[in-house]
C-alpha cells in the first residue's frame, strides 16, 4: 500500500498477533504524554479493538480521564508499521473478547514465567477512529501463505456438501483439512451435554487416533470455545489452557483391575505451540468443536479464524441434516416388525473359542475379554446388541428400536444416536476385533461376531465392605 492508500483495519489486523508488543501513547488531562507496551491487541471488527487491562497505573488514569489514545502496531513479516488514533468506549470483564484475550495472556506468560503476573483484570474496547502509515519505513516481503486459505476452504466445503452418510462427512472434514488448508493435526469432539464432556469422533496427524476419547468441558481451549460459541486461538505454547491428557493409571487397587476407570488415550500433540479451537454451532447452539494445532508459533491466523468458523458452522448443520436423515427409515415398519428376530440370523451364530463380553453399568463400560472397548451410551449400546445377538439370536436391527429402549436413556432432544453408532463402529474396526458393526442402508445395521459371545456383568463390591488380608 502506498502512502496515500486508505487503510481498514481488517487490512492490519494481522500485526495484532502479538509478536511485536503493541505501543499505546496515552496523555494526561495536563498534556503529558506517557507511552507504555501491551501484551496484546485483539481485533474485533472493522471498528474496534480490544487492549488487554492488566494493571491500575498511569495509563489507565490517562484513558480514563480523556477517553483518547493513540497505538502503534508494527508487521512483523514485512517491517511496515501503522498508528491508530483510538477512542475508548468500555471495560468487558467477561465473554468471548475477555475469553479469548485471557487464553493468549495465558500463553505469553507460559513462555516467561509470569503466570502469577499477567492476569487480565479487563477486555479495553476501543473504537478506531482513524489509521495512517509510518512514514519512511522500507517494506520487506512478506512471507508466502502456506495456502490460499480462502480457495481452500471453499473446496473444502464443497467436499462436505457432496456428503451423503456420518462416516463420509468426518472422513471428507479431516482429509480436506489436511490436503487443502494443510493443516496436518485436528480434532473433531462431539459436546455431550448431557455427561458433561466432548467425545472425540475424529482425528489426523496424531499416533492414536482417540476416537471414544472423552475430555471434560471445562477443560481447555475446546472448553472456552463451546462455551462462548466463538474460536479461541493461541499462538504460543500455552501450559494454562493445555487441554488434559487422558493417561490410564497404572495403579491398581488390591488388584480389582475392573474397577479402575478405563480411559482411551487422547490425540494431540505433547507441546503444540499453536492451537485454534472452532465450536460446532447449527440452530442456536454449540454442539461440538473442532480443535487444530501445530508445532509452529503463529501457525493459524485471523484468516483461519474466518475460515474454520464457516466450515464449522456447514458441518455442524451437515451433522444435524445427516442424522435426521437416518431417523427416516427406507422402508415402513411397525413396533412388533422391529422385534421380530430374522430366521436367518439364528442360523448363523459363530463357533470357536468364545469372546468375554463384560459390561459394567455404572459408567456403561465394555471390555472384549480384557481389554477396554468404550463405555457410556455407546457401551450401553453395544451390550443391547449383543444381548439381542446371544439370547434372541438376532444380528440385524434398526436405528428407531435402539432410539425407542428404555433402558438406553437416550436424552428427548439431540441425542446424537448415529454418532455414536459411527463412534461404535469405528472403535470396534480400529481394534481388530472378532465383533463388527456393519450399515446395512438408511437407519439399519448388522451385528457380525466371528466367535460365540458370553456375556458378563461382574457385581460390584460392596464400597464399605473391609478388605481381606492374606496371612
Amino acid at each position: 500500500m502506498n502512502g496515500g492508500e486508505s487503510l481498514s483495519l481488517r487490512d492490519v489486523r494481522r500485526m495484532l498477533e502479538g509478536i511485536v508488543p503493541p505501543a499505546l501513547c496515552t496523555v494526561s488531562p495536563e498534556r503529558e504524554p506517557h507511552v507504555n507496551y501491551l501484551s496484546q491487541a485483539e481485533y474485533v471488527d472493522e471498528q474496534h479493538i480490544a487492549l488487554s487491562f492488566q494493571f491500575f497505573n498511569r495509563t489507565r488514569a490517562n484513558v480514563l480521564a480523556t477517553g483518547r489514545a493513540a497505538l502503534g502496531v508494527d508487521d512483523p513479516y514485512t517491517g511496515a508499521g501503522v498508528v491508530m488514533q483510538l477512542e475508548y468506549l468500555r471495560t468487558e470483564t467477561g465473554g468471548p473478547i475477555f475469553e479469548r484475550m485471557r487464553a493468549k495472556l495465558a500463553s505469553i506468560a507460559s513462555q516467561t514465567g509470569m503466570e502469577n503476573v499477567f492476569r487480565l483484570r479487563g477486555a479495553d474496547i476501543y473504537r478506531v477512529l482513524s489509521l495512517r502509515r509510518v512514514p519512511g519505513r522500507n517494506e520487506l516481503a512478506a512471507a508466502e501463505p502456506r495456502c490460499d486459505v480462502a480457495a481452500g476452504a471453499r473446496a473444502v466445503s464443497e467436499r462436505l456438501a457432496g456428503c451423503v452418510e456420518l462416516g463420509q462427512l468426518l472422513d471428507a472434514a479431516m482429509q480436506g483439512l489436511r490436503e487443502l488448508l494443510r493443516i496436518d493435526h485436528a480434532m473433531l469432539l462431539l459436546l455431550d451435554a448431557q455427561h458433561h464432556h466432548f467425545v472425540t469422533i475424529a482425528s489426523i496427524g496424531y499416533e492414536v487416533s482417540g476416537i471414544g476419547a472423552e475430555i471434560p468441558v471445562d477443560e481447555g481451549l475446546a472448553g472456552v470455545a463451546a462455551r462462548e460459541g466463538v474460536p479461541i486461538r493461541v499462538g504460543h505454547m500455552t501450559t494454562m489452557y493445555a487441554y488434559g491428557r487422558a493417561i490410564r493409571r497404572s495403579a491398581i487397587d488390591q488388584g480389582m483391575h475392573d474397577l479402575v476407570d478405563p480411559e482411551i488415550p487422547l490425540p494431540g500433540l505433547s507441546e503444540p505451540r499453536s492451537q485454534l479451537a472452532v465450536p460446532l454451532r447449527a440452530r442456536g447452539r454449540t454442539i461440538g468443536v473442532l480443535l487444530v494445532e501445530s508445532t509452529h508459533d503463529q501457525f493459524f491466523s485471523y484468516d483461519d479464524e474466518d475460515a474454520l468458523t464457516v466450515l464449522c458452522g456447514q458441518l455442524a448443520l451437515s451433522l444435524l441434516v445427516l442424522q435426521q436423515d437416518e431417523r427416516r427409515p427406507a422402508t415402513r415398519s411397525s413396533r412388533g416388525d422391529i422385534a421380530a428376530p430374522r430366521a436367518e440370523a439364528r442360523a448363523a451364530l459363530p463357533a470357536g473359542r468364545p469372546l468375554r463380553v463384560r459390561f459394567f453399568r455404572r459408567d456403561g463400560s465394555v471390555f472384549l475379554d480384557h481389554d477396554y472397548l468404550i463405555k457410556g451410551v455407546a457401551g450401553a449400546i453395544f451390550w443391547k446388541l449383543a444381548n439381542e445377538f446371544v439370547h434372541a439370536g438376532r444380528s440385524e436391527f434398526t436405528n428407531r428400536e435402539l432410539r425407542l429402549s428404555p433402558e438406553l436413556r437416550l436424552p428427548e432432544i439431540q441425542d446424537n444416536l448415529e454418532v455414536r453408532l459411527l463412534l461404535l463402529q469405528r472403535r470396534l474396526a480400529e481394534r481388530g476385533s472378532a465383533v463388527r458393526i456393519h450399515r446395512l442402508g438408511r437407519g439399519r445395521l448388522r451385528l457380525q461376531a466371528d466367535r460365540p459371545l458370553v456375556l458378563e456383568e461382574p457385581a460390584l463390591p460392596d464400597a464399605n465392605a473391609t478388605p481381606r488380608r492374606g496371612k
